[in-house]
């Protein structure tokens, strides 16, 4: 009787730790959508899991090797950089929508470019202010 007892409670802890696993690290409850250019423009972050920024800008990255290309060609994807107080080490930044790895979720993410004296990018990151 006993035996049966640990069991479900066992059974128990593995299910809970499963779905927080799962909640925690694998669904960023973020649904992507492909990136699109005009869309993007037109849609300015909102601090919402459905930003259409947030959204987009995955398949963004995974779509264009952005490391070496003309500053200019980041500009005509996304647009004007965002005026920002935040992240002044970095000469371009995109506010995305609101933090996706956090129980509070009360700062921003933000797509930054680094750019080299060629005015290429040099590198990129998604950070929370």
């Amino acid at each position: 009787m006993k035996f049966k007892s640990r069991y479900k409670t066992l059974i128990g802890i593995l299910l809970v730790l499963s779905i927080y696993i799962y909640f925690n690290f694998i669904d960023d409850g973020v649904d992507q959508v492909k990136f699109d250019s005009t869309i993007w423009k037109n849609s300015p972050a909102v601090h919402s899991l459905d930003s259409m920024r947030l959204r987009m800008v995955e398949d963004f990255l995974n779509k264009y090797e952005v490391i070496g290309i003309p500053k200019e060609q980041i500009i005509s994807f996304l647009g004007e950089p965002d005026e920002t107080s935040y992240f002044k080490e970095y000469e371009m930044v995109y506010c995305l929508g609101q933090e996706v790895d956090s129980y509070f979720a009360m700062d921003s993410q933000w797509l930054v470019f680094d750019v080299n004296n060629l005015n290429k990018i040099n590198s990129f990151n998604i950070v929370t202010d």
